[in-house]
């Protein structure tokens, strides 16, 4: 045999070869058009799914900032609403003080001047008469009462306690 029939036959084999690898190749590219089909629809899938999360993720945000706005304000007014209170626990203390100094500087000119237990009676019993006309007027709104003081006159009618 002569080597131009080898070459010949070299070349058939070769050609064959080359089609049986692009029968190959065209079998693979067509096997693998679904597959790829179906992971574009998936990344797609995913793709929207991501875009439904980062929005509802950006909503979230967003509340949370409304939220964390408004607790801040509600803190604020809690912090002035809780200075309003000691002030005004301070407020009622001064008083108290002032209410202290004022009835213990009447018991003291009370005991010191026996002079002034008339006025100390009367007093009191103004402030009694008065007490009883509020009394008297809360516990009947339909009834019109008037208050009368007690004149002078009276009081030194009245016994005396010391």
């Amino acid at each position: 045999m002569d080597s131009t029939i080898w070459l010949y036959i070299a070349l058939a084999i070769f050609v064959v070869g080359l089609i049986i690898a692009i029968v190959g190749v065209v079998m693979l590219i067509s096997g693998m058009k679904e597959p790829v089909k179906k992971m574009k629809g998936s990344a797609n899938n995913l793709k929207e799914r991501v875009d439904k999360l980062n929005l509802e993720v950006s909503t979230l945000s967003h509340n949370a900032n409304e939220l964390k706005e408004d607790v801040q304000i509600k803190s604020e007014k809690v912090g002035v609403l809780v200075d309003a209170a000691k002030g005004t626990m301070n407020s009622v203390v001064d008083l108290n003080a002032s209410v202290r100094a004022i009835t213990g500087g009447i018991a003291s000119r009370v005991d010191h001047d026996k002079r002034s237990i008339a006025e100390v009676n009367q007093y009191s019993n103004t402030a009694i008469g008065f007490v009883n006309f509020i009394k008297n007027r809360t516990s009947s709104e339909t009834v019109n009462t008037t208050y009368t003081p007690t004149s002078a006159a009276e009081e030194n009618q009245l016994p005396k306690n010391y």
